[in-house]
């Protein structure tokens, strides 16, 4: 399986994804040049479709259905326990509830394309309003391995690094983090993300005294990633 990463608008980030001659479009957003990719690549668009359901992620999606005749399927509708084949390939879909009520993380070996429910440094808002489902759409995240790469919904990491310098001064890996930055192809993997995003550091005692100023319970896993949201 192949990906390919575009920017588009500000900071949002559109996903390609073929094998032979097929191809999945995800938020693709970046119309002209994913079309341009198609054809300077002889891809064939199979299939467009969404991380979730916000206009920004969605906008592409009718340009890119009438210049290709690919199908669309919206996430809501995307099935868990059914694959999308891509060429001889397939790709496999997560339910990850929280940033959305129909939000999704496509996975692939060792690839997780994650939307606005992971970010690279941070966590998105809880729009749905349901913190309890989003906590544990993200404890299902954690749990894949450390070399898990993560492709995110937006670029944030300047504004995820400057939270994290001021939640998280004295954290030795996050310069290392810095430097590993590339704007023109924005990714991470899980076990950097364990050591610096302090929104999936459940039980991370180096954010202790951080959580403790902002006097709200912090017994429980939950406690302590919901006492962090109120910062977010």
């Amino acid at each position: 399986m192949n990906i390919q990463q575009f920017r588009y608008s500000q900071g949002n980030l559109a996903y390609l994804l073929w094998s032979g001659n097929e191809a999945v479009a995800i938020d693709g957003g970046a119309v002209r040049e994913i079309l341009s990719f198609l054809s300077d690549n002889q891809l064939t668009l199979k299939l467009v479709t969404n991380t979730h359901n916000h206009d920004d992620h969605t906008e592409g999606n009718q340009q890119l259905l009438e210049h290709t005749g690919a199908g669309y399927i919206p996430a809501s509708d995307l099935d868990e326990g059914t694959p999308i084949s891509i060429g001889n390939e397939a790709v496999s879909i997560m339910r990850t509830p929280g940033h959305t009520m129909d939000s999704i993380v496509f996975t692939y070996e060792n690839i997780l394309i994650t939307g606005d429910t992971l970010f690279n440094g941070t966590v998105g808002n809880c729009y749905s309003k349901e913190y309890r489902i989003y906590f544990q759409s993200l404890k299902k995240l954690t749990e894949f391995p450390g070399e898990s790469i993560i492709y995110a919904g937006h670029d944030l990491v300047d504004y995820a690094t400057g939270v994290m310098d001021s939640i998280d001064p004295g954290n030795t890996y996050l310069e290392t983090y810095k430097m590993k930055y590339n704007r023109d192809h924005v990714f991470t993997t899980l076990a950097d993300e364990l050591k610096v995003n302090p929104f999936i550091r459940f039980n991370d005692t180096g954010l202790d005294s951080y959580r403790e100023s902002l006097n709200l319970p912090i017994e429980t896993e939950y406690e302590r990633w919901r006492a962090m949201m109120t910062v977010h």
